[in-house]
């Protein structure tokens, strides 16, 4: 056994010994020294983030998170600390919240060159389940015991007094989607007293109008996902507007102007719709600020999905009806983007191939992007790839397509082309790619089997795919879902698709339906109808998978899931190995019906 290090060696001694004894595995002892090392140079937090990683390979994740909150809040652009912290907020749940720095939560928020969402998820927890005031509301509601627009007024309240915990929200609510349910409940109850019981006077406030705004971006980033009371609906109704006084400044008509952007999408509050310039009247400058930097991003989408080439038109009655859900609601409406380093998916799929079977990516190669959306899978996908990677992204809507499109230009990536067309036209494509990825959107064909057909006709011998199938056994609540008499199906307005998100909202987690809080797709109203609420959608089971790579020479290579679920499959059955059989997977399934997450993501390689 390693004997603990001596406290009379130096620091650098200390570190060498403590990434020695990592190596080895006695992570006890590698703590003591890494700790000493740090009672030498408290400055040094290269010192602590390596101590971080220590804490979270022995899977002591309160400490970890402790740890890059803690240098984040003293170095907010440390290179690793954000980058892993992320990575930690996205694989683990963080108990001990009240050990979490919020400056070094705001500084991850803060960091660039990273999907958010992760970090955003933990932030609004720790509101809803560390902020005292906030929480104890929260905890009132939950009981019955008061009101959302009671605890809307408490939210409201501790933003005007604790200028951390309002910084924080505020970011949370501009960075992306709130995703926890019990927040949302007290955000919807404080956009309710803004509108029912604050004055311009109040409104005025420097805390409430910053959270007023917060929130309508908030609308914006979840497509305006939350119900409203009749109460709420009737007082909308009595603000009407008169374009000439907002844009000269009269107080009375920015609050009536404020409110209505609480709950409506910015083009539907006046007719015609302001335009870039007309905002630049706008006051406070807030306001101004807020909505001129929204308009200039619906601009520049409708200007770049108009510029997309199109394969051909649309024809195919399914394809027609899908393409119509996502142009009224592109989805998903991502707003911060992970960037990989070059050539990491190589290195993530090494081992599923033999190595000898991805040397063509050291060169140039051809990806399709089959159904990208509004492109988070393709422009992630462009990074981890490399520049080598020569990427098409092609999908049925064109809102999608400009949102897609917009968002390359935004974060500078470079090696996408985005077109706009039909899965089942691809043979009249003269490009053919070394690999597709089709993930979520087969399924949503009148048959998956032909629109997976048509993309093995752009395959090239020996390509590889990534495919994204509904698992029918995961799906199995959403069937039962749509049983349900209060269903409002496909194609409803999105006042009853609120109507009925709220309702889940509202449904105990152990009753059905409501167990879709859970999932990511729960908290924006596109992603509720790609959810719940599809046009077409069809389910596979493994044998159907078995069936078709069967038929149409693919070799199946491995299921894309996390590590430990592919060590408790391993561990099922002895001489188990990897990839496994989708017979043995289906099993596993049939004992683990979550295993999936409701859709199978796999690799396969065409033979030859």
């Amino acid at each position: 056994m390693a004997k603990p290090p001596s406290p009379t060696t130096s620091k650098d001694e200390r570190l060498r010994e403590a990434v020695r004894l990592a190596e080895q595995g006695d992570l006890n002892l590698a703590r003591i020294a890494f700790e000493q090392a740090i009672a030498l140079d408290r400055r040094n937090l290269d010192l602590v983030y390596n101590l971080a990683l220590l804490e979270e390979v022995a899977g002591n994740v309160d400490q970890a998170a402790h740890l890059y909150t803690r240098i984040l809040a003293q170095q907010p652009l440390h290179p690793l600390a954000a980058r892993a912290f992320n990575r930690l907020a996205a694989r683990f749940q963080v108990s001990e919240l009240g050990e979490l720095d919020v400056a070094g939560l705001m500084a991850a928020l803060r960091a660039e060159g990273l999907a958010h969402q992760p970090v955003i998820d933990l932030a609004a927890t720790w509101l809803a389940e560390a902020e005292p005031t906030l929480a104890g509301a929260l905890g009132l509601v939950g009981k019955g015991q008061i009101d959302e627009l009671m605890c809307g007024q408490a939210l409201i309240e501790v933003c005007k007094v604790d200028k951390r915990s309002g910084e924080l929200l505020q970011l949370v609510l501009r960075k992306g989607i709130v995703k926890h349910a019990a927040l949302e409940r007290a955000l919807t109850g404080a956009r309710a007293a803004c509108l029912l019981e604050l004055t311009a006077d109040h409104l005025a406030h420097r805390a409430v109008m910053e959270l007023a705004l917060a929130l309508i971006v908030q609308g914006w980033n979840n497509d305006h996902a939350w119900a409203e009371t009749q109460a709420e609906s009737a007082a909308l109704a009595a603000l009407t507007l008169d374009r000439a006084a907002l844009l000269a400044g009269d107080r009375e008509q920015t609050r009536r102007f404020l409110l209505t952007a609480l709950y409506r999408p910015l083009d539907t509050i006046i007719t015609p719709p302001l335009s870039a310039e007309e905002a630049r009247r706008l006051k406070p400058r807030a306001l101004r600020d807020t909505i001129e930097q929204h308009i200039q991003t619906l601009t520049r989408q409708r200007a770049a999905a108009a510029a997309i080439a199109g394969l051909r038109a649309l024809t195919d009655a399914t394809s027609l009806k899908v393409a119509g859900q996502y142009e009224r609601a592109p989805y998903p409406r991502w707003h911060s983007l992970q960037v990989s380093a070059a050539g990491s998916l190589k290195r993530s799929i090494e081992l599923l191939f033999p190595r000898e079977r991805l040397v063509f990516m050291d060169g140039a190669f051809d990806v399709l992007i089959a159904g990208c959306g509004t492109g988070q899978q393709a422009l992630q996908a462009a990074s981890a790839y490399g520049p080598a990677a020569r990427l098409l992204a092609m999908d049925l809507s064109r809102a999608s397509l400009g949102y897609a499109a917009d968002m390359a230009a935004q974060h500078k990536v470079s090696n996408v082309e985005f077109l706009h067309g039909d899965i089942l036209d691809c043979r009249h494509m003269e490009r053919s790619f070394d690999i597709i990825e089709s993930v979520g959107v087969l399924h949503h064909m009148v048959d998956w089997r032909a629109g997976w057909r048509a993309l093995l006709d752009r395959l090239k011998p020996g390509g590889l795919m990534y495919i994204g199938l509904y698992s029918a056994l995961s799906r199995r609540n959403i069937l039962a879902l749509r049983a349900e008499p209060d269903y409002p199906g496909p194609g409803c307005g999105d006042t009853a698709a609120r109507q009925f998100r709220r309702k889940l909202l509202l449904r105990d987690d152990a009753m059905p339906g409501g167990e879709l809080k859970a999932s990511r797709d729960f908290y924006a109203l596109a992603a509720f109808r790609d959810l719940t609420l599809h046009e077409s959608e069809a389910h596979v089971t493994s044998a159907d998978i078995a069936d078709f790579l069967d038929t149409h020479n693919l070799v199946f290579r491995g299921f894309t899931l996390d590590a430990e679920i592919t060590a408790e499959y391993l561990a099922a059955a002895p001489g188990r190995r990897l990839p496994g059989t989708l017979a043995d997977w289906a099993a596993f399934e049939d004992a683990h019906p979550r295993t999936f997450d409701a859709m199978y993501r796999f690799w396969v390689e065409r033979r030859g």
